[in-house]
């Protein structure tokens, strides 16, 4: 018997003081190598995308990976691995309980310990990795095969940090010799292709780096695909090697990949025209879409128009003819809040099966409210997996880990065919957190799509410029829909892009038009002035209100005759300050509605449903007279709800364009009805936002928002663009779309816009302007050095955990909250929400001081807690608000949502 077969590499975690059943280490390295044979067949997007960019063959990449992906685990043949379980096999070495398990890294650093250090590798470091006998291993060679066992050694999700222990400080000379013996047979088992010339030339080994990503990202999924017990069964009898490679690894991991839809992507049906698919005739905007000319390579598409133009509609049709083409096998919705995301899924809901040919089943995910998943839909791309036994607390197992990743439904959106959800998801795949790297791999060969991307401050800007550039240097395609662009920002998006693909310089000049569709590809910089749908087009008359009683006697007087009305706070305070007010004078407080951030999931998803129910596009007279929503600006993007009359707290003007986006959005009778053809003209009196706002003054003080307004004056600190708003809408005493648009964009976010500034208020707006290039700053440090390839040294502000920050700059961190409550036998702790997804369903995200005043989980339960995170993993990274939900100053119900006790 080879010695190399009497270590353990997978075990199920113990019941009792008996051995545990085990897997050999062996045969679990040829099970994750069998998986990586056929993810990276020369045939899937996987592997063509990587070996084109590396110059070899398709086969050649494939041995490659497969050959690396077999020696990932050599780092377990120590003995104070080995130590970490009692196996059942009596065939299997006994360890030596004297070894500690205590490097930094694990099993992974064991693994480039042993590859870099052991003597006994270094007399046949080349003969383990199959290298051909003819060849010397050179200096650039050697850079480029250990950048190589970086990716495979870091499938964890983290790169590994070089360690400066002893290799005798973990393993036996004769653990040495097993591991080696291991790979020879493994190297003579799968002989992988080095492409040696390649590899001893600098520029190619830059090119590795640069994929470098996508190889650990692919290493993670096949260590995670192949750990999967309900396939990969535990082996303890003896086999040869090949035997086993022929036999059961190879059948194995071929039914794994084909069963979880990895072998091939899902066909597409060709885009027959935007009047058969959608059934309407198309927007100028719709009709540019369907007939730009496609590139065969890398393609950005920034579509700018006004709201109700079919950004939307014409998003889908280029991401349709990519599908159709085989030049893109999928599309990722990005969306700037969880309420955006969930309108996106309706309409996304609508179209998505018909983009794929009859039998195809792939797969939708929606990143936030899961509970709306259609029933044909597979809603899960990896089931649960048996688990395997934890290394320690740090150091979870692939299955674990595996499981608590897809269980939390806004990653699973990533490597689904179809996935909506925030942007944030996306974002994280160039920050350096644990896993980021299997972000990348879930873009790659997709259509990224990102709404609203006026919505990112300069952090969030620089994080996607970031991906921008990563994306087209995978030879991807993206799709930016805005309708309130700074051309500042529309460079900086465009020149990212631009350099992914290796283009240096400027690609101005920039066209100022408006309605604008401009491309940026291998060819340069295309830009098409369009016009804009006759129905789009409006004049909205403005007036201001200088007190916030003139805001309530307008909602009152809407109400009273038979309109429906809205008022959009800038706080969640206001908000409810304003619903409590209001609702205290009208005749029915059932017809007065509160939408913010501060409610849980479910409630989230009732009260939109609701708002959708009364406001939305098929609402009747019946159905809106009377009503009024309050809200924040959970309203101002992509929720399709048309009011009658609507007031704004004072806000940056691309936000209340947003926000007038939503008055008059439908064209209606005089009564709120529907009109059947859209392009008749409005029956109801002609629509005026009103702005709550100061007097203006061509001489404010310091204070002239924050007397006024505090709550706006602590969200918006740039006073000095709060002024020049509303001086640009006192100025033309409309918003003009889409003839003024660019016009009133420019006059507050233009470089010129400072110079009108009254000097009280430069203060505030310089001091905005160094906030911001500090945001820029900052995502330049935060974000990953791409080019130094998957290595620690990549992360500038060092490698984290996964957890979900670090997307957006804020004054402090999110926390998500999960409000539970005991069961009757009080031995249990179950979600506040019951039905599909109980547990997202019952959460809520709110910033860490507002957490901090919430009640602590009593100690006296924590047992329960734990019980709790071993059966719903995903909540590990929650916080616990046990019930009744009216303690410790703050309140929870479902009309008003999280709020202080105003009692307390």
């Amino acid at each position: 018997m080879q010695d190399y077969l009497r270590y353990w590499g997978k075990a199920k975690p113990a019941k009792d003081a008996g051995g545990v059943p085990c897997h050999l280490l062996a045969y679990h390295s040829l099970d994750v190598a069998a998986v990586a044979f056929y993810l990276t067949d020369p045939s899937s997007a996987k592997g063509q995308v990587i070996s084109s960019v590396l110059g070899i063959e398709g086969s050649q990449f494939q041995s490659l990976f497969t050959f690396l992906l077999s020696i990932h685990d050599l780092g377990k043949f120590s003995q104070s691995f080995q130590a970490l379980a009692q196996p059942q096999s009596e065939q299997l070495k006994v360890p030596d309980l004297t070894y500690s398990y205590d490097i930094p890294g694990g099993h992974a650093a064991l693994g480039m310990l042993l590859w870099k250090r052991s003597t006994v590798f270094r007399e046949r470091r080349l003969d383990a990795c199959g290298w051909p006998k003819s060849e010397d291993l050179r200096r650039t060679t050697r850079r480029s095969l250990e950048a190589m066992l970086e990716t495979t050694f870091g499938h964890h999700g983290l790169p590994v940090n070089p360690s400066n222990t002893l290799v005798a400080s973990h393993f036996l000379v004769s653990d040495e010799k097993a591991a080696c013996a291991f790979a020879l047979e493994a190297a003579r088992l799968i002989r992988p292709e080095w492409p040696v010339t390649l590899m001893a030339d600098p520029s190619w080994h830059q090119l590795l780096k640069q994929v470098s990503w996508q190889l650990a990202g692919l290493a993670v999924l096949a260590d995670w695909l192949g750990s999967d017990q309900s396939v990969f069964t535990y082996v303890t009898d003896l086999m040869p090697l090949q035997d086993y490679w022929r036999e059961l690894a190879l059948p194995r991991a071929r039914r794994q990949v084909e069963r979880l839809g990895f072998d091939r992507p899902a066909q597409a049906t060709a885009f027959p025209g935007v009047e058969r698919f959608f059934g309407f005739e198309p927007t100028p905007l719709q009709s540019w879409a369907e007939q730009v000319p496609i590139s065969e390579t890398a393609q950005l598409f920034v579509l700018e128009d006004v709201t109700g133009a079919g950004k939307t509609e014409a998003a889908i049709t280029i991401s349709h003819r990519l599908l159709g083409r085989g030049l893109a096998e999928g599309v990722y919705f990005g969306l700037p809040t969880m309420a955006t995301s969930n309108a996106m899924y309706g309409r996304i809901a609508e179209y998505y099966q018909r983009w794929f040919r009859e039998g195809e089943r792939p797969n939708l995910v929606l990143a936030h409210g899961a509970q709306r998943l259609h029933g044909a839909f597979q809603t899960s791309v990896i089931a649960g997996q048996p688990k395997d036994l934890d290394y320690r607390p740090e150091e979870r197992s692939a299955s674990a880990v595996c499981n608590q990743w897809f269980a939390d439904s806004r990653k699973r959106a990533l490597l689904a065919d179809v996935g909506v959800g925030t942007v944030d998801q996306v974002l994280m795949g160039v920050l350096p957190f644990r896993h980021q790297s299997l972000r990348l791999v879930g873009m790659a060969k997709k259509v990224l799509l990102v709404d609203e991307i006026h919505a990112c401050d300069d952090y969030m800007l620089t994080l996607l410029c970031a991906v921008l550039e990563l994306h087209a240097r995978q030879g991807g395609y993206a799709v930016l829909l805005t309708a309130t662009l700074p051309m500042e920002m529309r460079k900086k998006l465009t020149e990212s892009w631009r350099r992914g693909l290796g283009g240096e310089g400027s690609l101005n000049p920039y066209s100022e038009h408006f309605p604008l569709a401009t491309i940026v590809n291998a060819n340069g910089l295309d830009q098409t002035a369009l016009n804009t749908r006759d129905s789009a087009t409006r004049d909205l008359a403005i007036e201001q209100l200088c007190e916030p009683s003139q805001a309530i006697d307008a909602l009152l007087a809407a109400a009273k005759h038979g309109q429906c009305g809205c008022w959009i706070r800038n706080t969640v305070d206001d908000a409810i300050e304003a619903y409590e007010r209001l609702r205290g004078q009208v005749d029915d407080p059932d017809k007065v509605l509160l939408f913010h951030s501060r409610f849980t999931m479910a409630d989230r998803q009732r009260i939109e449903n609701q708002a959708l129910h009364w406001f939305g596009k098929s609402s009747g007279a019946s159905d809106r007279a009377g009503r009024i929503l309050i809200g924040t600006q959970v309203l101002e993007q992509s929720l399709d709800i048309c009011m009658d009359v609507m007031v704004s707290d004072l806000a940056p003007i691309d936000l209340l364009i947003q926000r007038a986006g939503r008055l008059h959005r439908h064209r209606r009778d005089a009564e709120g009805n529907l009109l059947t053809d859209q392009e008749s003209p409005d029956q109801r009196p002609d629509p005026v936002l009103r702005v709550l706002a100061p007097a203006f003054t061509t001489e404010p003080d310091k204070d002239w928002i924050r007397r006024f307004l505090p709550g706006t004056a602590a969200v918006y600190r740039n006073h000095g663009q709060l002024w020049l708003t509303l001086w640009a809408l006192l100025e033309e005493q409309a918003i003009r779309m889409p003839s003024q648009a660019r016009w009133l964009i420019e006059s507050v976010y233009g470089p010129g816009a400072d110079v009108r500034l009254p000097d009280a208020l430069t203060g505030s707006f310089f001091e905005d302007e160094g906030e911001r290039q500090s945001q820029a700053a900052m995502g330049q440090f935060n974000r990953l050095d791409l080019d130094k390839g998957y290595v620690a040294a990549s992360a500038r502000s060092g490698w984290q955990g996964e957890v979900d920050i670090g997307t957006r700059l804020t004054d402090e961190p999110s926390v998500t909250v999960t409000l539970v409550c005991l069961d009757e036998s009080q031995q249990r702790l179950i979600p506040l929400e019951d039905g599909p997804h109980p547990w997202e369903m019952s959460q809520i995200k709110i910033r860490q001081s507002l957490a901090d005043k919430l009640p602590e989980f009593p100690e006296a339960l924590e047992h329960l807690q734990s019980t709790l995170f071993e059966c719903q993993p995903g909540l590990r990274f929650s916080r616990l608000w046990l019930g009744p939900f009216d303690q410790g100053g703050y309140i929870y119900d479902a009309q008003t949502g999280l709020c202080r006790d105003k009692n307390k």
